[in-house]
């Protein structure tokens, strides 16, 4: 399959080359990347420490249903203040009546002394941390599954949990039994204890439909006090990234055993290239959003020398490792991803934030398969409607023509890249790609747009108008709303994507929480440490300066909303200081400008 390739003459000079690992991955090919930015921005952000609890005694409480943000664009969503972070506690007890899906022949196997891989198990996501816990025994009489499993998660914000139950395949994939969605009720000391009904699309609301019943237990101890965090309180796996900056790890909090992905960023070499605004900058967006369809940042700390941002660890691959895969998506799948990034991009700017690099290399996919947009070193803050910026950035391959024109730009930019995205996922390339760069921007100035004859009518159609090379006639200039309601999103129910019903048209091979095989292995196989700054690379105080109010502090996210901007909240920092460091990880071979 043809494979993409950096071009040899970009018109714009690149100024570092670093490989990503924005809290997960895919393997491929490296790509040199940088990013040209005058933009500036500025932030602030968790802690968690252990508690030892109990999960006992207490009587069942009413199961939550599920509720879909709708707050207006740029309103501001408000909650009463957490006033700390914490730890949940979610124990899966078992499940009950089990009820296989219409079609399948699948039988509920085991018994005690049963072989235990053959059995169900369950996926519990909390705030895109995802483990996989395996059964300890089975009825298959009375249809009954244990798993008997506690599990700690750390809370910085407001979040809700599903855990779904899958069926193992033989010879076929792996069947969703049945999900439950629970918003925790985080209140100090607080017991959830109840039996909640199993449904095929994680609603939570109508039992009639119950797949089964399933045992959970919730239990929220607050943090009294906010811990600093420091690079100790976490265990070094894998080393998944590097870059010019420094890399990113795959790391385990040693008091929850929660897997997170940690970049860890030099100082110096920051100042050295002048990217501390653009390191603050996806500090800051990350802090300020809490989104189903975006990565979230779980804490962020610094020493003299280094800065560390700890993101949750998203191991299904890079959308772009598994478009390489297969060459192209057929269209209900491509229709499942634009309309997710639709959402994300809608909650960025709601807030006033162009995104700027959309491209397959900067979506993750979970272990359920729904996307996770990552890497947020290119977005310029503070953009309202109307506002124009003129810094030359993003990816050759997805640069819009106003870009290019110099006639500065605003939020509609992003329509176009989610136009080249959609375009690349229905035929395998982006529509004006030259090996040329020179070549290739010409061509996306003048080049007429052109279809495989496989591309249907609708998806033509939906792609001229995301396409128009005219921003104030693109499909988009006045809202998300207008590319929601084109004929090729008919069948999409906007809120029923939102609170994640929709089951993803593909589903990762991932194994565990610590798989990292979606990664490349020139960095996997490297001895993860975390290496000392010789003394000649400190900084002086008055540089350190330039990275005050980095640290993330808990209370600052829980301070957040669920409601927000389109399925999106806004989490408000204390302070608003930002940087922005986006290492790349190998396995793409475009670049930044």
């Amino acid at each position: 399959m043809f494979k993409k390739k950096p071009a040899p003459d970009a018109a714009a000079a690149t100024t570092s080359s670093s490989s990503k690992a924005s809290s997960g991955g895919g393997g491929g090919l490296s790509r040199p990347t940088s990013a040209a930015s005058s933009d500036q921005s500025k932030s602030s952000i968790p802690g968690a420490s252990p508690n030892s609890i109990s999960s006992s005694g207490a009587s069942p409480v009413a199961a939550s249903s599920t509720s879909v943000p709708s707050t207006a664009v740029g309103g501001n969503a408000q909650i009463p203040q957490l006033g700390g972070s914490g730890l949940l506690l979610i124990r899966v007890v078992e499940a009950r009546n089990l009820v296989l899906p219409n079609g399948s022949a699948l039988q509920i196997g085991g018994g005690v002394g049963a072989d235990v891989t053959r059995l169900p198990y369950v996926v519990i996501d909390f705030d895109k941390n995802e483990i996989l816990i395996s059964a300890k025994e089975a009825n298959p009489g009375s249809r009954t599954v244990v798993w008997g499993h506690r599990a700690h998660f750390d809370v910085s914000r407001e979040a809700e949990v599903t855990v779904s139950v899958y069926q193992r395949g033989i010879a076929t994939s792996d069947v969703l039994l049945g999900s439950v969605r629970v918003k925790p009720i985080l209140v100090d000391g607080k017991l959830q204890d109840q039996w909640y009904p199993l449904q095929a699309d994680a609603g939570g609301g109508d039992q009639s439909g119950a797949l089964g019943e399933l045992h959970l237990q919730f239990h929220f101890k607050k943090q009294m006090q906010n811990k600093s965090l420091k690079i100790d309180d976490f265990e070094l796996l894998k080393v998944i990234g590097k870059g010019s900056f420094g890399k990113v790890m795959q790391v385990r909090k040693r008091d929850t055993n929660r897997i997170y992905a940690m970049k860890i960023l030099r100082k110096s070499h920051i100042v050295e290239r002048a990217e501390v605004a653009h390191t603050l900058a996806e500090r800051t967006v990350l802090a300020k959003l809490n989104h189903p369809f975006i990565v979230p940042l779980k804490f962020s700390f610094q020493t003299p020398d280094k800065l560390y941002l700890v993101l949750a660890f998203v191991n299904g691959g890079e959308l772009f490792h598994h478009l390489q895969k297969e060459g192209r998506f057929v269209e209900d799948r491509a229709r499942f991803y634009a309309a997710e990034l639709l959402c994300a991009l809608e909650c960025l700017h709601g807030y006033q934030i162009i995104y700027r690099d959309l491209k397959p290399e900067n979506i993750l996919l979970d272990f359920t398969g729904h996307i996770a947009l990552c890497d947020f070193g290119l977005c310029k803050l503070n953009m309202k409607d109307g506002n124009k910026t003129n810094t030359f950035c993003g990816t050759p391959e997805y640069l819009a023509p106003e870009l290019l024109l110099g006639q500065g730009y605003t939020k509609v930019v992003d329509w176009w890249t989610i136009g080249i995205l959609l375009y690349e996922m229905l035929t395998g390339l982006p529509p004006f790609y030259d090996e040329n760069t020179n070549d290739m921007y010409k061509k996306i100035l003048t080049q007429e747009l052109t279809f495989p004859d496989d591309v249907s009518p609708v998806a033509k159609d939906l792609l001229r108008q995301l396409l128009n090379r005219e921003p104030t006639k693109r499909l988009g200039h006045n809202g998300a709303d207008e590319i929601k309601r084109h004929p090729f999103f008919a069948e999409m129910n906007w809120s029923r994507l939102l609170a994640r019903k929709y089951p993803p048209p593909f589903r990762p091979n991932v194994t565990s929480a610590t798989d990292t095989s979606n990664f490349d292995e020139e960095f996997t196989s490297e001895v993860p440490q975390d290496s000392l700054v010789d003394s000649s690379q400190h900084l002086s105080d008055d540089m350190q300066e330039q990275f005050a109010g980095f640290s993330y502090q808990a209370h600052e996210a829980i301070a957040g909303s669920l409601g927000g901007v389109n399925g999106g909240s806004l989490i408000a920092p204390n302070k608003m200081q930002g940087v922005v460091g986006s290492l790349r990880q190998a396995g793409s071979t475009r670049r930044n400008i």
